[in-house]
């Protein structure tokens, strides 16, 4: 009698995971396309992760109301201008500062990832999304 195998595959209903970029990119997901109003997305990080966020416009207060969440600011044309742990907290006035400070520098959304577990995944999805610097010669 021949043995059965399965192969496990988590991705199986995702798109492949690319190689490493240098900049993250969005990756809208595909099951709310068809949606009026987009409330949730999908980053890449530059390590080809996946990071499912929800969408808020750049001055509604509630995207800074949630605790131990990653909070990117996002400009009109997709790309992440600034990136922040909200805090085991979420400090109204230094949250306040940055979201002020992120709109004046062209963020219109701000996406926030709530399934980071604990400070340090949320550090690692951090380096993973912000954007680098850029080097000049």
């Amino acid at each position: 009698m021949a043995a059965l195998a399965y192969r496990f595959t988590p991705d199986l209903f995702d798109e492949p995971a690319p190689a490493p970029e240098r900049a993250a990119r969005e990756m809208p997901l595909r099951s709310t396309a068809s949606l009026g109003e987009r409330r949730f997305t999908a980053w890449r990080g530059r390590s080809g992760r996946r990071y499912v966020a929800s969408v808020f416009p750049s001055d509604d207060p509630h995207a800074l109301s949630f605790t131990d969440a990653v909070l990117l600011a996002v400009s009109a044309d997709r790309r992440i201008l600034a990136a922040r742990d909200s805090g085991p907290f979420g400090i109204e006035a230094a949250l306040g500062r940055w979201q002020r400070s992120v709109a004046e520098a062209g963020a219109t959304e701000i996406h926030v990832h709530l399934l980071a577990e604990d400070g340090a995944s949320r550090r690692a999805a951090l380096l993973d999304l912000m954007p680098q610097a850029e080097t000049v010669d």
